[in-house]
């Protein structure tokens, strides 16, 4: 190979060879040059490409979390009133056919057991002083032996 050089060299000439290699060299050299301002141009808009969107990213971030956050928000709130409803359906409904007094009721008969103490009270302070007054307002003659 290096016979087919010398003589491909000898017959075009030395410095002809010399003078194309040195064009080569310097127009790759030049290409060189030319993919690096190119690159370095590329990479400049890319990186102000990114920090543009990088910018516009937190309102968009935001935004995203608050459609996720209500979305989220709506399935429970949908799951809590689905439970509430079978709570509903299966507990309290069948105890609506139970009779169960109600704070009301209690409240009304805690009442009427003070009264009642009240007047017990005073029947037997009464009945502890000898009286010679027979038993009135409806009485029964057994609660007036009785104390």
């Amino acid at each position: 190979m290096s016979k087919t050089v010398s003589a491909w060299v000898d017959r075009v000439g030395g410095q002809q060879v010399l003078l194309k290699a040195l064009e080569a060299t310097r127009k790759l050299w030049l290409g060189g040059l030319g993919a690096y301002s190119l690159a370095a141009r590329s990479s400049v808009r890319a990186v102000e490409t990114l920090l543009r969107e990088s910018k516009a990213m937190p309102p968009k971030a935001c935004q995203q979390i608050d459609e996720k956050s209500a979305e989220l928000m709506s399935t429970a709130n949908t799951a809590i009133q689905r439970g509430e409803q079978v709570v509903r359906e299966r507990f309290l409904r069948p105890l609506d056919f139970v009779l169960l007094a109600t704070r009301r009721d209690i409240e009304q008969l805690s009442l009427r057991v003070i009264e009642l103490s009240t007047e017990v009270r005073q029947l037997a302070t009464s009945k502890a002083v000898p009286s010679t007054k027979p038993a009135e307002n409806g009485d029964s003659p057994m609660m007036a032996g009785t104390a």
